[in-house]
């Protein structure tokens, strides 16, 4: 199953994501897909470095659906990629 790198920004908190060119953004669409577990492995290792860097904290990767890397498997993941449930006006959706 492919996956997708997230982390929290440190200065703010935000819920980003390792984008092709090694940046680190708040949007899922700008995220790179990891297809391989070999992928995977080398991008965490990117983050535990970014951890080191004290630019985020707790990088983990997570599944997407196969279909379409910008829809995660797991209803957390739903959540942190759109922003607070508790009030639609806040959050990556207000934006929308």
């Amino acid at each position: 199953m492919p996956q997708v790198l997230t982390a929290n920004r440190l200065n703010d908190g935000e819920v980003v994501y390792l984008a092709p060119d090694g940046a680190w953004v708040e949007r899922i669409a700008g995220a790179r897909t990891f297809a391989t577990k070999a992928e995977g492995e080398a991008a965490l290792a990117i983050g535990v470095e970014a951890e080191r860097n004290q630019l985020v904290v707790h990088a983990y990767l997570f599944d997407v659906t196969p279909a379409d890397a910008t829809k995660p498997v797991k209803m957390r993941e739903i959540i942190r990629a759109a922003g607070p449930t508790v009030r639609r006006d806040l959050g990556k959706q207000a934006a929308i």
